[in-house]
């Protein structure tokens, strides 16, 4: 056999141990792609709730979709840890040489590195009026977790602020557009100022609206 029939022989040899195409395809027909309709059974009803946001579910994928890439082995969630309503974790693979470890909230981190899920809660909570008590039922009877009372009152306080602060704003502009509106301006003015009242753009951001009545 002279070299070139070597080489030939060689390469062909290399070739079938490492075409991969025909195992693939048998794994592909043995596995179809999984349904993306889940039905829930009864004993699947207690499972783990929470909610997330777009950049980090976007992020998951990209996580999931480099490591099938990398290594054979599947990635599975370790203990979930609740922080309000984000869903903390671990993503770990089998490998027994090198085993992937990934970790992901469902909620990105806001400067103030608060997550901005529990922070975007917050803030339907302040500006909603629901009372605390019932924010609580609502949250444990739902099961998608609670936020405890130290960071509600802590986003609260900063909150506080810009809401007085919007207040002020929206009673002065709206006492000066009405005062502007008369052409011949007596010693009073008809405004009304009612905080059950969202006429106003920006009435769910404060504690008290003016409502003009010329100028609504």
């Amino acid at each position: 056999m002279g070299n070139l029939q070597v080489i030939e022989a060689l390469l062909q040899k290399w070739n079938e141990e490492n075409d991969t195409s025909n195992t693939q395809s048998e794994e592909f027909q043995e596995k179809p792609c999984p349904s993306t309709f889940i039905r829930s059974k009864k004993g699947d009803t207690n499972q783990h709730i929470f909610l997330t946001a777009e950049d980090s579910f976007k992020r998951l994928i990209s996580v999931v979709d480099w490591h099938a890439r990398c290594c054979k082995e599947k990635l599975k969630p370790t203990k979930m840890l609740k922080k309000g309503h984000v869903c903390k974790t671990s993503l770990k693979c089998n490998d027994k040489e090198t085993p992937h470890v990934f970790s992901w909230s469902s909620s990105p981190y806001l400067p103030t590195k608060d997550y901005l899920v529990n922070s975007r809660v917050n803030h339907g909570i302040t500006c909603s009026g629901i009372l605390p008590a019932v924010y609580k039922r609502f949250a444990q009877g739902s099961g998608i977790g609670v936020i405890s009372d130290e960071n509600r009152a802590s986003f609260f306080n900063v909150h506080s602020q810009h809401i007085q602060e919007e207040y002020k704003y929206s009673t002065d502009i709206a006492l000066l557009q009405e005062i502007a509106s008369y052409e011949e301006l007596d010693s009073k003015i008809d405004i009304m100022s009612d905080a059950r009242h969202g006429w106003r753009k920006n009435a769910k951001d404060t504690s008290v609206v003016c409502i003009g009545e010329k100028n609504t």
